[in-house]
């Protein structure tokens, strides 16, 4: 009997040593691939995150945006409209589709 394993089915996935850009893969309609180092766009600007699910919390902390919990987390996704993401939920950003983050700060209400 021969069985040859193919490397689909063998779970190997080749890391990139680039930066991924996410944004750009999302116009592509393409999933990223596996990388030490993923490009965001918070509010417009750019920041490397070096994992693929990174919390809102991680975002928002690398973004300078602090305290964190003094601020709304959303994410854009190709052809979707914003979602929000939780402090301490995971986005995967392998996931088709993730383009930018938008980072609002929250009322603040005193009383």
């Amino acid at each position: 009997m021969h069985i040859e394993a193919k490397e689909e089915d063998a779970g190997v996935e080749e890391v990139l040593d680039e930066i991924v850009d996410l944004e750009e893969y999302a116009k592509l309609g393409k999933r990223p691939p596996l990388s030490k180092e993923y490009r965001i766009r918070v509010n417009g600007e750019a920041f490397v995150v070096h994992e693929p699910t990174p919390t809102g919390r991680a975002i928002l902390t690398l973004a300078g945006l602090l305290p964190a919990d003094h601020y709304t987390l959303r994410v854009k996704l190709a052809g979707e409209k914003p979602q929000k993401v939780g402090l301490d939920e995971k986005v995967d950003l392998r996931r088709p589709g993730v383009e930018k983050f938008k980072a609002l700060p929250r009322d603040q209400t005193e009383g």
